[in-house]
């Protein structure tokens, strides 16, 4: 069952309203920031990957499909793989991991 939180956001990413990246940095930011610490120790680098990860989170809000995948779910893939892409490059940037 959908949260009336999560159907408001939805809702208003479905309008491409911005006070829904508000919402969801308020109740996920925390959470995502948590699966991205997972791959990344460095705290800068992490910041910087979950603001990368609600922009991207913004331009793709119209792509969210609520009959695919939870909200959190769908928010959890892209601040995972903004992570690994994050660590990929920087790998083949400089041969080291973050």
């Amino acid at each position: 069952m959908i949260s009336p939180i999560e159907k408001e956001i939805v809702t208003l990413l479905e309008c491409g309203d911005k006070k829904a990246i508000t919402l969801l940095y308020d109740n996920y930011s925390d959470a995502l920031y948590g699966v991205i610490k997972k791959i990344i120790a460095d705290d800068d680098t992490a910041q910087d990957v979950l603001q990368e990860s609600f922009i991207k989170i913004w331009r793709f809000s119209k792509k969210y499909d609520s009959d695919k995948a939870k909200l959190f779910t769908w928010l959890y893939r892209i601040a995972y793989n903004t992570a690994i892409d994050k660590v990929r490059s920087q790998k083949n940037k400089d041969g080291k991991e973050v």
